[in-house]
């Protein structure tokens, strides 16, 4: 099958992430339309701008909110096809100095978001019997564990089984669903900051991600790939 998504219409949360840059570049050079839907108006429009997209302003933190986004997004764009979230949040730590507000600000980001867009959208892609609906997911949700992290991987993992769940229960659609699970720490620039002793050529590259989410959501009905797990390179 050919890797075009051309006219298809592309939802990116947390759209003016590093990550989800690279999969915005990835989407547009396969065809596809974009919307860079991010909570900031400002760096939503100007990563908008570079990769020739629509910038939109959004709230996640209700389904109203996820209701409103898809719409402005038809708007703007047209019928959207796909949606790929980014939005998500890293607490570490060891779980025993973990307080409440982690709890909540790590369940919120990875979890409440997610719930909030899929419910917005998987009805209206379900009535059309066709589209793209994947997370971006990590190597806890995979392994199910996390020392040291274990609010983040319970979030991931929550994440995680929530989207298993809504595959299974669009059985008899042509609706996708895919988790891309980066196996390692991404190479961006937070990440490079906040492990300055780690070397960023052992990091994985967010267009390899972006390329695997290109990958699955060019699949047809015969051939759709769940999980897809991307690793850093081998140690020397």
């Amino acid at each position: 099958m050919s890797l075009s998504l051309s006219g298809k219409v592309f939802v990116v949360t947390g759209g003016a992430g590093a990550i989800a840059r690279s999969i915005l570049e990835a989407l547009v050079a396969a065809g596809a339309k974009v919307v860079v839907a991010d909570r900031s108006a400002e760096h939503g429009a100007a990563v908008a701008a570079a990769v020739g997209g629509v910038g939109l302003a959004i709230d996640l933190g209700s389904i109203d909110g996820a209701t409103r986004m898809l719409d402005d997004a038809s708007a703007a764009a047209g019928a959207v096809h796909g949606l790929i979230h980014t939005v998500g949040a890293y607490t570490g730590g060891p779980l025993e100095g973990a307080g409440a507000a982690d709890f909540d600000r790590t369940f919120d980001a990875n979890v409440r978001t997610l719930f909030h867009v899929v419910r917005a959208f998987a009805p209206r892609l379900r009535a059309r019997g066709e589209g793209f609906l994947a997370a971006v997911g990590s190597e806890p949700a995979v392994t199910g564990r996390a020392p040291g992290s274990a609010l983040y991987g319970a979030s991931k993992s929550a994440a995680a089984t929530l989207l298993r769940s809504l595959d299974a229960e669009l059985a008899g659609t042509d609706v996708a669903v895919t988790l891309c699970h980066p196996m390692g720490m991404v190479d961006t620039a937070a990440n490079r900051k906040g492990a300055p002793d780690v070397d960023p050529a052992t990091m994985i590259d967010p267009a390899d991600i972006a390329a695997a989410l290109v990958l699955c959501a060019t699949r047809g009905p015969r051939g759709r790939i769940p999980e897809i797990a991307v690793y850093p390179r081998r140690a020397h």
